[in-house]
């Protein structure tokens, strides 16, 4: 490229590289789908609530295991490491397009660049 330290297959490799990079992201984030742990609520308020948070929590953490803390903390944790795999997905995706985009940007400015150079010599040769 004229003026460019940056080969154009470079740019392309990279985007479709980190292309890849999302797509496994993306398959990441759709198999941590569905492996919520179901957590009774335990709460509610008068009797009936009363009731509910004494019956033991129907969780992978055992029904008779009596962990409803530890099952809301795996629930939480969960969320948080969905959010940021989602986060991944995303901000790897945006760079893979940005990086096309680059190389869409150069290759445009370096044609540009050699039509000017084609036409000031076309305009040395006419004099």
């Amino acid at each position: 490229m004229i003026g460019f330290e940056t080969d154009l297959q470079d740019l392309r490799d990279s985007a479709r590289a980190l292309q890849d990079a999302a797509d496994a992201a993306e398959a990441a984030s759709t198999g941590l789908r569905g492996t919520d742990v179901p957590v009774s609520s335990g709460g509610g308020s008068g009797f009936l609530g009363g009731i509910a948070g004494m019956l033991p929590v129907d969780n992978a953490f055992g029904r008779s295991l009596g962990m409803p803390a530890v099952a809301v903390a795996y629930d939480d944790h969960l969320a948080k490491i969905q959010r940021l795999v989602a986060q991944l997905h995303q901000t790897t995706a945006d760079t893979s397009h940005a990086l096309m985009r680059v190389a869409e940007l150069y290759e445009k400015a370096d044609e540009d660049s050699k039509q000017h150079v084609n036409r000031a010599a076309a305009g040395l040769e006419a004099n």
